[in-house]
């Protein structure tokens, strides 16, 4: 059976190599994604995400996305008030919705590019 996917998004792997740990492996499908999304917005637009598991609706602007591994992705940003937020996420309960969010700063900010690089220098670390 294949797998289907949206014929904007190109995940790469599709299954995780056998020693990464689960965090790990979820934390560079998120960067994958964001950065994809990323590609789509306008200038005047940035990465937000709206928390689908809160019951109410919470959008912030995303500034950065690692892991904490084994088992928890950590997205860091901005509430739509300007205030700091930390999303503590286990694997298992990863569900954001990735959002277009009007920019907050002159420039729009663009965070998959950095997030990819990093996916990048920590592959050739441990290579």
């Amino acid at each position: 059976m294949s797998e289907q996917i949206a014929p904007s998004f190109s995940p790469g792997l599709i299954k995780p190599p056998a020693t990464i740990n689960p965090a790990k492996w979820m934390h560079e499908r998120v960067v994958r994604s964001i950065n994809d999304f990323e590609n789509e917005l306008d200038p005047d637009q940035e990465i937000g995400a709206r928390l689908v598991s809160f019951g109410s609706d919470v959008t912030f602007h995303i500034e950065d996305v690692s892991f904490w591994g084994p088992d928890m992705i950590v997205f860091e940003g901005f509430s739509s008030d300007g205030k700091r937020v930390r999303l503590l996420q286990h694997v298992s309960q990863l569900s954001v919705l990735l959002v277009a969010t009007n920019k907050i700063h002159e420039k729009a900010r663009r965070i998959g590019f950095g997030l990819a690089e990093r996916l990048k220098e920590d592959a050739g670390t441990q290579g």
